[in-house]
């Protein structure tokens, strides 16, 4: 990594995902989609602050890999938001309800993905995690400094 830039930034906030104001937001896709697809798809911000939406495919957490299957699509959101050449992007805890992650199986499976894939960011400069209750904050912030130790 060039020593020069910058690495992605990951944030935590305490906020309502349609109020941020960040270049794309992560959504889950509809869990009864038919869709096969694993990339990420977008469609644009419509009425939200965000200028695009990042539709991702969310396993069930009794599906096998289940936490492989999170990270995995944490990633290709994230690839998404930089072949977008964006500067930030928004992720709740998308693989809580109706997904069955526990909060503390989201963060792990979704922090871990977003901090390997820091370094590889160009364009992506912040990564913010939109909690909306302080037990998600609370679960995000220990699991963020355990992994960053």
């Amino acid at each position: 990594m060039d020593e020069t830039r910058k690495s992605m930034d990951i944030e935590l906030l305490r906020a309502d995902i349609a109020s941020l104001k960040v270049d794309a937001i992560v959504f889950p896709s509809d869990p009864q989609s038919h869709d096969n697809e694993d990339r990420a798809a977008v469609v644009t911000g419509g009425n939200l602050l965000a200028r695009f939406i990042i539709h991702v495919k969310i396993p069930n957490a009794e599906a096998p890999d289940a936490d492989l299957q999170l990270r995995a699509a944490t990633r290709s959101a994230l690839e998404r938001a930089e072949e977008l050449a964006v500067g930030s992007v928004g992720l709740p805890a998308i693989g809580t309800e109706p997904f069955g992650f526990s909060i503390e199986r989201c963060a792990r499976a979704m922090l871990t993905a977003t901090i390997d894939y820091r370094s590889r960011g160009r364009s992506l400069q912040r990564a913010v995690f939109c909690l909306f209750g302080q037990e998600e904050y609370a679960t995000y912030e220990r699991v963020l400094r355990e992994l960053e130790g």
